[in-house]
């Protein structure tokens, strides 16, 4: 592209095609693994037993990997290892299976073989999984919310910006000017991760996630928390230090942050800078 063709680019028509490229289909969405969709069939299934979920889930080598590893990380410390995909969903817990696959099944979705685009993808999935992190403490503290369900809905806040950046590959200019496309995915990342999430028939609860996660100023009928408050709070903190967005943000600025609790969060923020739960959520998802 030259530089007169990079004058001319217009981010509102890209917005504008991206929008008319999600509404028409044509938008190639990343796919959930084979596995996975298979282990959530048998799931849902009410006939289904633990049995069945473990012969789905080992036939995949690296998916059984990732389900042991997530039964032995600091989420579900037991007394002893476990080492079987079925002591992993033992341990679990079969109604909290589907979570977990959901979880582990989104770092293939966070992958391209795009080179241009493959920092910014990786990037982008390190932060989701310190969301991840984050959301699970804060959840784990209200007797409503779930961890595992909050850990999920951490790990898919952003999942809208993947098609963004796919489109963006074939735009030079989005490339080399980062500035143009961070405008494009603050623009249109959360409309598009509401589609990919329908798409992929996720529950409500994280579709609603995903369109609201960046809308900081959202304020609620009720004051009982939330999965958008925890994953609002949970994604300012992992920015901290970082001298990108959100960096300077004051929390008590924040509805979300309000409702959860000030003093909690700063209980909560100590505690997770003491602890290496963010660093075994890491290797457990890879």
């Amino acid at each position: 592209m030259s530089s007169e063709d990079n004058r001319k680019f217009d981010i509102k028509a890209f917005a504008i095609g991206l929008r008319e490229d999600i509404d028409q289909n044509r938008v190639k969405l990343p796919t959930l693994p084979t596995i996975s969709l298979e282990a959530l069939l048998v799931v849902n299934d009410a006939d289904s037993s633990m049995a069945d979920v473990a012969k789905i889930i080992s036939k995949d080598t690296a998916m059984a990997a990732r389900l042991v590893r997530y039964a032995n990380s600091p989420l579900y410390q037991g007394v002893s290892t476990v080492s079987s995909v079925k002591g992993a969903i033992t341990r679990i817990g079969f109604d909290a299976v589907k979570h977990a696959i959901l979880s582990l099944a989104m770092r293939d979705v966070f992958t391209t073989a795009f080179k241009s685009i493959r920092e910014r993808m990786e990037t982008l999935w390190k932060h989701s999984v310190s969301v991840a992190a984050k959301s699970a403490v804060l959840a784990g503290h209200f007797h409503h919310l779930n961890s595992d369900e909050a850990m999920l809905a951490g790990l898919i806040h952003d999942v809208g910006v993947i098609p963004i950046l796919l489109k963006a590959k074939n735009h030079e200019v989005l490339l080399e000017k980062e500035s143009y496309l961070d405008k494009v995915i603050d623009l249109l990342h959360m409309s598009t991760g509401k589609f990919m999430l329908s798409h992929w028939n996720f529950d409500p609860v994280m579709i609603e996630v995903a369109g609201n996660c960046d809308r900081l100023d959202r304020e609620l009928k009720g004051s009982e928390v939330d999965y958008v408050d925890i994953v609002q709070v949970a994604n300012i903190l992992s920015y901290k230090g970082s001298h990108r967005q959100y960096d300077k943000l004051v929390l008590e600025n924040v509805p979300a942050a309000k409702r959860i609790g000030l003093e909690f969060i700063r209980q909560m923020q100590e505690e997770m800078e003491r602890n290496e739960e963010e660093m075994a959520l890491s290797a457990m998802l890879h």
